[in-house]
């Protein structure tokens, strides 16, 4: 099971900045004299640095979209529109202004096109993770959502659930009955 750990690293002058890793557990069987039994936990990739939001603008998700009926939108759209939809209002409602399928706020830019989360401070793009709503939004959360398979022997509503918080969407109650529907097919 692998999981998003966020790392408190020092700066030259006292100043501390985030960054985020995905981890896995591994369960280690006992191998040689001295060795323990336990979780080990491998380091799978390097996330970026972590900047954490507010949300700042209160707006309902059926109004932004012009959405008269939940499960009519549901219905028209694929799995992974619906998903870019949320990831889009979440970040309106964190006051990033869009341009198609750019959005920004000050040096940071999100492109729904390749799922890609920048900082564009300095010179070059580097990868960034959004902390909102005590979740962690950045690529890897929304392709986990987008390719999450749903299968009918698991706690297939908490897997889901659990993948929108963690990729720090708030999903209205409506959508997601739809959405797990459509996916529980």
């Amino acid at each position: 099971m692998a999981f998003i750990r966020v790392k408190d690293i020092g700066k030259k002058g006292g100043k501390k900045y985030r960054y985020a890793y995905i981890v896995e557990n591994r369960w280690r069987k006992r191998v040689g004299k001295g060795s323990k039994n336990g979780a080990r936990q491998k380091v799978k990739g390097y996330l970026g640095r972590v900047f954490k939001l507010e949300p700042k603008k209160e707006i309902d998700f059926f109004s932004h979209f012009s959405i008269d009926n939940a499960g009519g939108y549901i219905k028209e759209n694929d799995k992974k529109t619906i998903i870019l939809d949320l990831v889009r209002f979440e970040l309106i409602r964190h006051s990033f202004e869009e341009a198609g399928k750019l959005l920004s706020n000050g040096s940071i830019l999100v492109d729904l096109d390749s799922i890609g989360f920048y900082n564009a401070e300095g010179n070059d793009s580097k990868k960034i993770v959004l902390e909102l709503n005590g979740g962690f939004m950045c690529k890897e959360t929304i392709e986990n959502l987008v390719n999450l398979k749903i299968r009918e022997n698991e706690d297939s509503g908490f897997k889901l659930a659990n993948a929108f918080v963690g990729a720090g969407l708030k999903v209205p109650k409506e959508v997601f009955v739809g959405f797990f529907g459509k996916l529980y097919k």
